[in-house]
């Protein structure tokens, strides 16, 4: 069965009732489920329902995905892209590449920040592959060029791990700290190709998520990643993240959770 996915925000009209029944209308045009989700809110409905999508709640700004799947999926995620394009602001589509003219969605926090991604962990074999090699990894991203700092996050996240596993349950990590190394919050997200066991009774890990705050913290950073850590406690908010493979979905998810306690 093919799947799509076409990642947005919603504009400043969020989605009134003419939009609905235009989504309705386009997607009962063909032979695929096509579920919207309202990843701000954490809510589904089927998009050939115009009254349940009016139940998802959605403001401007929200962050959505169109879920589609079905023998015709790619002709429907080419014709949705144009009406989510003309409509919302679009972030990411399996049908084409996304413009710099399209990109005006961008998710923006009230502070600074940094958020990159482990593209790879090739350096390391499948067999050797346990969870100080991620952790290295990490904490080397979060300091490149500056190995003694590098160093120095490593020991902090060893040592934050001896404490008690960082494992949240449903295939994500969070190992995290605080420390006056950095100045900035910096996540680092790292998928990983093979599931990897991180602690016990929790099961595998797909997804590790790097967090070093600032210390002493200020109180948009706890408000902002208390929120996400709470989020990580959804099975439906991780599944986004481990079905997703696009940096700029990903990205899109993250922060929009961040962002949530400031709406």
């Amino acid at each position: 069965m093919i799947e799509r996915r076409i990642t947005f925000t919603l504009d400043d009209e969020g989605l009134p009732a003419w939009k609905l029944n235009r989504l309705k209308t386009l997607a009962g045009y063909f032979r695929s489920i096509v579920v919207i989700n309202n990843i701000s809110q954490l809510r589904t409905a089927n998009a050939e329902q115009a009254m349940r999508m009016m139940s998802l709640g959605s403001m401007p700004g929200d962050l959505c995905q169109l879920m589609i799947e079905g023998l015709d999926a790619e002709l429907a995620c080419m014709v949705l892209t144009d009406f989510v394009s003309e409509n919302c602001y679009l972030i990411s589509t399996d049908h084409r590449l996304i413009s710099q003219r399209e990109e005006k969605g961008s998710i923006v926090l009230p502070f600074d920040y940094e958020l990159s991604f482990l593209s790879s962990l090739s350096q390391f074999t499948v067999s050797s592959l346990v969870k100080a090699d991620v952790l290295t990894q990490i904490s080397r991203q979060c300091a490149p060029n500056q190995p003694d700092i590098a160093n120095r996050l490593l020991e902090q996240m060893q040592a934050r791990e001896a404490v008690s596993s960082t494992t949240m349950g449903n295939g994500i990590a969070l190992p995290h700290i605080l420390t006056p190394d950095i100045e900035a919050p910096t996540l680092v997200l790292a998928p990983l190709e093979q599931p990897l066991e991180w602690g016990p009774k929790r099961g595998p890990v797909s997804f590790v998520i790097g967090l070093v705050l600032p210390a002493p913290p200020q109180r948009e950073y706890l408000l902002a990643f208390s929120s996400f850590s709470r989020r990580l406690l959804d099975p439906g908010f991780c599944q986004l993240l481990t079905e997703n493979t696009r940096p700029e979905v990903l990205k899109a998810v993250v922060l929009d959770s961040l962002l949530q306690p400031f709406r």
